[in-house]
């Protein structure tokens, strides 16, 4: 049975209703009416708050959640853990409307028409299970289980859903580092041995490219750049081709040439070597290879970077003083998104690179290598690895990419061309790639061309809509997740526990593999409960009754975090080949790449045309937030930023309904004619435009980018480049209402 669902509330019908429920009770006597007023007390109601962490967005803070009679009433932020520091965003509140949202999957469903017609049949578990099992069956014994992608997004689950694919034998796991950090994490990792976290809360200079904390909001990054910049003072340098929320609280802020920033940093490369301003005694000691980084940058002067960047020479040069002279509490912060641009790893190199050379390694209010809790391990049965080479061929192509995770562009562009061998089948966990990916057609035909797709999924996403079976997780609410361990400067051990049963037929994703591992005969491998895992997990904390303590509290925190300056001890040795930090990379040279950050200048829009950039909003995660009533209303659609001189010139006003056209594709949406952006580029907000009709808020609102965006890859980590799309933008009619 539906549950019964409560008007939505917005402020000014709560404000509206307080008025009218003042007046009543006001009135009430002098109606002769005072006698309704009195009622007998209500019976009591059971409260009770459960320890768990969210799951709306990658930061999984922790979450108190009352239960008022069986229902969720609220979400509380839990001050135990230093990794949310007692805060719960907008986003992370309104969880509450996922598990009572009137449009989640609330059953199975078998596709009944055509693929993307949106005819659906419910089905029971077994039929579900059943289904999928004897294609999936089908799939293997004709072309070998090479020939089904698994590909899922993080979260605490998703182990359970790749050792699936893999016990199946498939090497095809794709996960969603090369639609986000992987060539931030790779260019890191490639210099330092490890990716590191940044001491915000206690820097005093820092520079961010493109990096939207205050809009996009990362806990604790957010809360510590706003305690560091806004209590302290801290000084904070934005470089942005938008006006965004960060930029207006910066002390300076450049709306840089789009694709230059790795001139910038060259440039303060220039004069911190080249007037020895960097740490000396850090680089001998700990760093590798800095006489060819000398040479190389001789010739990336402030003046040089001035023309590429549109950032006047003087102003580099102070700030690469102003940097140089903070240090080590100085940092170059590399932010959490997916690459702009064809050479978005040397970027993020050049990045990691200037903070080595000022001495902020392991240093407080610098970049920090994360500390980590150990955690134990459930021994299940292990399977044969499997045989095939992947489908993204990423040893030959990317071959100092993650191996875990896959090339996701690449992979779906073999899949098309059908090489090196056919794909037939797609296995899809808390996941949209109809969405997450560039050019959305191209993604709909990889869809279109498998024999059979299943998706597991709270919703009915875009990638759902065209799949042949969708199998209904229970929401995070819902059910008990793996212990989680987050690494960080103050590491944090986190639960996830059942706050409420479900309350529809759904299941969670360890239950949902069992029954596919069952009919695929792969049980063994999966013979163990979710408690058993969280046994196993927590036998190596070293407190009593381990797992107790996390039900009842939600976290565990090592004693005397953070942690500063293990790994500049003499005897260290960093996880690279020279056992130093790498400024000149032998490995790179090896893979037939720049071992030294190597500048390119971006190719320019031609004329007429505009650079398409994206972002993201405090209110929505990615494009899985877009049907939440709640935070629909803070932001409801996304429109199109042009800058003035271009609406001019287009004829274009605000609120005009425009048509912005690429080589891939069309969307159309309303102009937002606006300063706070360059005359060379357009913006729109990432996550609208749905094709799911059953998402009744997303479905056809706004433009989904993904319709418009070029696929272009970083030349390194094989990462999504999002900003190197060229698009034209013309005036469609005035919009409705207008």
């Amino acid at each position: 049975m539906e549950p019964v669902m409560s008007k939505a509330i917005t402020r000014r019908t709560f404000m509206n209703g307080a008025a009218t429920a003042a007046a009543a009770a006001a009135l009430a006597p002098q109606l002769g009416c005072a006698r309704f007023l009195r009622s007998k007390p209500a019976a009591a109601v059971e409260t009770r708050e459960v320890a768990t962490a969210c799951e709306v967005c990658p930061n999984k803070c922790a979450v108190m959640a009352v239960v008022e009679g069986g229902r969720i009433r609220k979400l509380n932020p839990n001050p135990a853990s230093p990794k949310s520091r007692g805060m719960l965003c907008a986003r992370g509140n309104a969880a509450v409307k996922a598990v009572y949202d009137p449009d989640r999957v609330k059953q199975p469903l078998i596709r009944a028409g055509a693929r993307g017609e949106g005819k659906w049949r419910t089905a029971t578990w077994d039929e579900a299970w059943d289904f999928a099992a004897k294609h999936l069956t089908e799939i293997k014994e004709k072309h070998g289980p090479e020939a089904v992608i698994w590909s899922s997004t993080e979260g605490f689950q998703e182990e359970f859903f790749k050792n699936l694919g893999l016990a199946y034998g498939s090497p095809n796991i794709l996960r969603h580092p090369t639609l986000c950090l992987a060539s931030v994490n790779l260019a890191y990792s490639m210099t330092f041995g490890t990716v590191p976290s940044f001491d915000l809360l206690n820097a005093d200079y820092v520079i961010m490219s493109g990096a939207n904390r205050f809009e996009s909001i990362i806990t604790p990054d957010t809360m510590d750049l706003i305690d560091s910049t806004m209590n302290r003072k801290a000084r904070l340098v934005y470089l942005d081709p938008r006006f965004t929320v960060t930029a207006s609280k910066a002390d300076e802020w450049y709306p840089i040439r789009p694709g230059t920033d790795m001139a910038f940093i060259l440039a303060m490369l220039n004069v911190i070597i080249g007037e020895e301003r960097y740490d000396k005694e850090f680089v001998a000691s700990a760093c590798h290879g800095f006489e060819e980084l000398r040479a190389h940058v001789q010739r990336f002067t402030p003046e040089w970077a001035a023309g590429e960047t549109e950032i006047p020479a003087a102003n580099i040069r102070r700030i690469a003083h102003e940097f140089a002279d903070a240090a080590p509490r100085a940092l170059y912060y590399a932010g959490r998104r997916s690459s702009w641009y064809s050479n978005d790893f040397q970027m993020r190199r050049a990045q990691a690179i200037l903070n080595a050379i000022v001495g902020n390694w392991d240093r407080e209010g610098g970049v920090v290598p994360n500390s980590k809790i150990a955690l134990g391990e459930y021994l299940y049965l292990p399977w044969d690895e499997p045989t095939a080479a992947r489908i993204d061929e990423m040893e030959e192509r990317f071959p100092l990419a993650a191996k875990g995770d896959g090339v996701f562009l690449q992979a779906r562009e073999n899949v098309l061309a059908g090489k090196p061998y056919p794909v037939k089948g797609w296995m899809v966990y808390k996941q949209d790639p109809m969405s997450a990916l560039p050019d959305r057609g191209r993604t709909q035909k990889m869809l279109e061309q498998m024999d059979f797709v299943a998706v597991i999924d709270t919703q009915m996403s875009d990638t759902a809509w065209f799949a042949d079976v969708v199998f209904p997780e229970s929401t995070y609410l819902e059910r008990t997740d793996p212990l989680h361990m987050l690494p960080g400067i103050w590491p944090v051990v986190a639960i996830r526990q059942q706050v409420v049963p479900p309350i529809h037929d759904t299941k969670p994703n360890l239950e949902i593999v069992q029954g596919l591992a069952k009919r695929l005969e792969l049980s063994d491998y999966f013979d163990y409960t979710i408690e058993q895992w969280l046994e196993e997990q927590a036998k190596e904390l070293p407190i009593p009754n381990a797992l107790e303590h996390l039900k009842r509290t939600g976290v565990y925190t090592a004693p005397g975090a953070p942690f500063y300056g293990s790994t500049r001890k003499p005897d260290h040795r960093f996880l690279t080949r020279s056992g130093k930090i790498e400024l000149f990379s032998e490995r790179l040279a090896e893979a037939g790449h720049d071992p030294l950050p190597a500048y390119t200048p971006p190719v320019q829009p031609p004329p007429g045309a505009f650079r398409l950039i994206l972002g993201r909003k405090a209110t929505h995660t990615h494009a899985n937030s877009t049907n939440n009533v709640w935070l629909a209303e803070f932001a409801p659609s996304n429109d199109l930023w042009l800058n003035p001189l271009a609406a001019d010139r287009l004829g274009v006003a605000s609120g005009d309904l425009v048509e912005v056209r690429s080589d891939v594709g069309v969307v159309r949406l309303k102009a937002r004619v606006t300063e706070e952006i360059r005359p060379d580029c357009v913006f729109m907000l990432h996550g609208f435009g749905k094709k799911s009709r059953t998402m009744r808020l997303a479905y056809d609102n706004g433009a989904c980018d993904a319709d418009v965006l070029v696929t272009a890859m970083d030349a390194v980590s094989g990462n999504a480049a999002f900003h190197e799309t060229f698009v034209r933008v013309a005036k469609v009619g005035e919009a409705a209402g207008a």
